[in-house]
């Protein structure tokens, strides 16, 4: 088939590094596969004086970033200036498929030649930042809809009758992220991914938790990650280590080393961090967001409410208080899942919903 993937920008956010990894495989299996973008956005003269001047701390930033789409057999395509994808920039083929809600908008006006209309939707994207109405009316636009997770699609059917949702859940590089089987941690070890700017991510209930269980076991020890440093409003405790921009082949020793990887969302399209730190033989302690309810239903880690530092804290001290041999259980049982989500497997899941749809 001919497929082109609309994305609103490239960068390295895990929702982009889920189409390249697509688009790479699909072209491997022989689809005839695009990836369109707008190029970075340049700064208007308004936006260059305040950010030359720092007014009221304003600086001009730009988060666009190939690294994910640089090693690729399908043809990217990046537009000369920043700007809508239209009609004509996209070739005639069998799918379209927009990854963003600006993506969908644009495709909405597209002519029946690009293709069948698909919406692959990695997080339910109503977020106060973002004009909700717009956002909504590309969810209630008919199109094909194929999410990451049953929450969303849960969500979609509740609140906008969409009752032929299909759900793939995102896979997991199993060479990119893997581990030796190893034993547990004489000192205690979790680990986060630390996000102070976008509250529903839950940091703040992580690292929270970490300070609660301390108050049973003082020395247990926090190492965290993040594209940004931490800020003044969310501190990381002591005892902790930080990896500013860590390169991608690294982040899997960072997993690695924990005896507990956890995810405190509120709100989560699928939670990438949950299969990486399976993958390297790590338990996630996760609330129930996103993919996190289906992915340790078996018992392949702890599932916690969301919001509730009580109940991680206590996982933690679980964790800690395991004999090396339960813990060696558990932590197989993590990568066991994990397995069952390579992205070999979840591609030919995603190719079959595309089939699909564009066999009517």
């Amino acid at each position: 088939m001919k497929i082109t993937f609309l994305m609103p920008a490239l960068n390295l956010t895990g929702g982009a590094r889920v189409v390249s990894i697509y688009a790479q495989l699909l072209s491997e299996r022989g689809h005839q596969v695009s990836v369109i973008s707008p190029n970075k956005k340049v700064p208007t003269f308004k936006e260059k004086v305040k950010s030359a001047i720092k007014w009221k701390g304003y600086s001009f930033k730009t988060n666009f970033n190939t690294t994910f789409f640089d090693k690729h057999d399908y043809e990217l395509k990046v537009l000369k200036e920043h700007r809508p994808i239209e009609n004509d920039d996209v070739p005639d083929g069998d799918l379209v498929i927009a990854t963003f809600w600006n993506t969908a908008e644009w495709m909405s006006s597209f002519s029946e030649k690009k293709g069948k209309k698909v919406y692959f939707i990695q997080h339910y994207e109503v977020h106060p930042w973002l004009p909700l109405e717009r956002v909504e009316s590309t969810l209630r636009a008919p199109f094909n809809q194929i999410v990451v997770s049953r929450w969303i699609a849960d969500i979609l059917e509740s609140k906008y009758d969409k009752k032929d949702v299909a759900v793939v859940g995102n896979g997991v590089d199993l060479q990119q992220f893997s581990a030796p089987v190893r034993e547990k941690n004489k000192q205690i070890t979790v680990g986060v991914m630390y996000a102070d700017e976008l509250s529903f991510k839950g940091c703040d209930t992580s690292i929270n938790s970490v300070l609660k269980a301390r108050e049973s076991i003082p020395n247990i020890r926090l190492v965290a990650f993040a594209m940004r440093p931490p800020v003044e409003s969310l501190p990381l405790p002591d005892n902790s280590e930080f990896y500013l921009k860590p390169e991608q082949e690294d982040i899997k020793t960072i997993y690695s080393q924990c005896d507990a990887w956890l995810f405190g969302s509120r709100s989560e399209g699928f939670g990438l961090p949950l299969l990486e730190a399976m993958a390297c033989r790590t338990p996630v302690i996760a609330t129930k967001a996103g993919a996190a309810p289906e992915l340790l239903k078996s018992g392949a880690g702890h599932l916690v409410e969301i919001d509730d530092v009580n109940a991680m804290a206590n996982a933690i001290l679980a964790i800690h208080n395991m004999t090396s041999q339960d813990w060696s259980a558990l932590s197989k049982k993590a990568y066991t899942v994990a397995a069952e989500h390579a992205w070999d497997i979840k591609v030919i899941e995603f190719e079959n919903e595309l089939n699909r749809i564009y066999h009517g």
